[in-house]
């Protein structure tokens, strides 16, 4: 056995992700990770490798994704990384918890498997994060040019969580890796900082992971001098049910090896372990082989060179699509098919996690050029402690044909996402209301810029909180929509628009008899105020209270299908 061959920590973590846009919009505008590189997954060229990491996306700093729209939420669970901690300067988590909030992303306050203070969270996707303020993370640049100021930048992936049923045959291979047991952390508990519950799933929420009741036995790993990149921890527990792949998993954690012959190496060594391992696989960047360890968790053992400036300098890496030479033969077909993935260096006009879902029948990227008629814009405006996904499937049974676009609500109530600030249950924060029209007034602008549709058509559908900021956008905003379809409003603390204002604009109000939230007087009130103002409204009322129910779910469809053929 060669006794001096270990792995240098970290090389990088590759997760699967829904929709690449929001993917690219997450990891480099909100988390302010720099795109290092935009190709292909190699062994299968019709699904993007997108790469995050620092400037130059250095072995150490990388975050890489499959994302594949449309795909399923995964499960956490056995045989899997469960949680993924990234590095940032001591000191820095005032700013990303003020940032991660701004965003409308819950977090808390916890402790890392190291005892460092860490921020919990997850992403679009589910994928359970964590922020660890390292003192070791200084020794990394990260990337000071990117929309996170230097000094809180992510700089390196810190450390990352695996679930396994049984804790040895893992240590085994882990010790065969080079990494030891940290004492201090031996007898440690799982405080799911940054993992999630292996009992749970990957499905939508909006709260990082809470901790397990009962603990779960925890085993902290590092190698070399520890640090950034140098750790990894263990949860060992025979009840977790076998994880699941889809979006918001980690789909295999690399480890960092200098050269190829020390690569050549690793093979034989891992062989006389009886481990399958994979031949060399040649991935541009480095050079990859794979196996996976008995507790079922993918590892790779990656190349540090020759990195990613093979193909593109510092300055242009990751603003073009980048392939192999075997696959250029096949670019246009491959540029055809993959979606459209703008630059998510614009996504600070943005300013709001969201989705957009381009009408079925023309391409993601058409622009409006006058010629004909378009499908409408629907601006799908969730309630209270939902997100960007909750409204898309009912925007879809609503308007087959349209184009959605579904911003995330950047005020945080008990740790559920809002599009403004209320006083208490009915008592709404007139100015806070009115600055959030603004706001969303000026990200529907640059969206519409981005995704090239005419605003003009835009036509609003939300629900409660969502409903009460898309009539604020009929009041105070005047022309902004081209209809709306109100699914439990209420009458709003905002000054009448100007007679004529609304003139020939359909709106659709939707209340409930029994609403306990929303009194019926309430919703009279609203509707008699915008027919004031001139709008043609339709109000519906259900037999239900604050949920809604099928028919006027299906009376709101066919009354979109009127207006559209007005």
């Amino acid at each position: 056995m060669e006794s001096d061959l270990q792995v240098t920590g970290i090389h990088h973590v590759t997760m699967i992700a829904g929709d690449p846009q929001a993917n690219a919009d997450f990891y480099a505008g909100v988390l302010g990770m720099r795109l290092v590189k935009r190709t292909v997954n190699f062994d299968d060229p019709g699904t993007y490798h997108l790469y995050f990491g620092d400037g130059t996306g250095r072995p150490g700093t990388l975050l890489t994704f499959f994302p594949i729209p449309n795909a399923a939420r995964g499960r956490h669970g056995a045989g899997q990384v469960t949680g993924v901690a990234l590095a940032v300067p001591p000191g820095a988590l005032a700013f990303w918890q003020d940032r991660l909030h701004g965003f409308g992303v819950a977090c808390r306050r916890t402790t890392s498997p190291v005892g460092q203070p860490a921020l919990a969270f997850t992403d679009p996707d589910g994928l359970p994060l964590a922020l660890v303020e390292d003192p070791s993370a200084v020794a990394w640049p990260g990337w000071a040019d990117g929309p996170v100021p230097g000094e809180h930048a992510i700089r390196a992936v810190a450390g990352v969580t695996l679930t396994v049923r049984e804790a040895e045959p893992t240590s085994r291979v882990l010790r065969a890796l080079g990494y030891r047991p940290a004492a201090a952390a031996a007898a440690a508990t799982a405080q799911a900082g940054h993992e999630a519950d292996p009992a749970g799933s990957a499905g939508r929420r909006t709260d990082p992971p809470a901790p397990p009741a009962g603990g779960r036995p925890r085993t902290l790993w590092t190698v070399g001098e520890g640090g950034a990149s140098r750790w990894l921890a263990v949860i060992a527990d025979p009840a977790a049910p076998r994880g699941t792949l889809g979006a918001g998993t980690v789909h295999h954690v690399a480890f960092r090896t200098p050269t190829d012959e020390h690569q050549r190496r690793w093979r034989r060594r891992l062989d006389l372990l009886g481990l399958a391992v994979t031949p060399v696989q040649d991935r541009r960047y480095f050079r990859s082989i794979y196996f996976r360890e008995p507790g079922g968790v993918l590892f790779e053992i990656a190349t540090d060179p020759p990195g990613f400036l093979v193909d593109e300098d510092p300055r242009t890496l990751g603003t073009a699509l980048r392939l192999p030479p075997w696959y250029e033969p096949a670019r246009p077909s491959l540029e055809r098919s993959l979606p459209p993935l703008r630059p998510p260096s614009d996504f600070a006009t943005l300013g709001f996690i969201h989705r957009f879902v381009p009408a079925p029948d023309e391409p993601a990227d058409a622009a409006s050029d006058g010629r004909g008629s378009r499908p409408p814009v629907l601006l799908l405006l969730h309630g209270t402690g939902g997100d960007e996904h909750d409204l898309l499937p009912l925007g879809r049974y609503l308007a087959p044909r349209a184009a959605l676009l579904s911003p995330r609500g950047r005020v945080l109530e008990d740790g559920m996402p809002r599009f403004f600030r209320r006083w208490a249950p009915g008592v709404l924060d007139r100015d806070d209301l009115l600055a959030r029209a603004e706001q969303m007034a000026g990200f529907v602008a640059a969206a519409a810029r981005r995704y090239g549709f005419d605003p003009r058509g835009l036509v609003a559908v939300g629900y409660s909180n969502g409903a009460n900021l898309a009539a604020a956008l009929l009041m105070a905003r005047p022309g902004l929509l081209q209809g709306a379809v109100l699914l439990r409003p209420m009458d709003l603390p905002l000054d009448d628009p100007p007679p004529g204002a609304l003139a020939g604009t359909p709106v659709f109000v939707a209340a409930g008899r029994q609403d306990p939230v929303v009194p019926a007087e309430q919703t009279r009130s609203l509707a008699q105020r915008l027919e004031a103002a001139g709008a043609r409204v339709t109000l519906h009322w259900a037999p239900t209270g604050h949920e809604l129910d099928q028919g006027e779910l299906e009376a709101a469809r066919r009354w979109l299908e009127e207006v559209g053929r007005r």
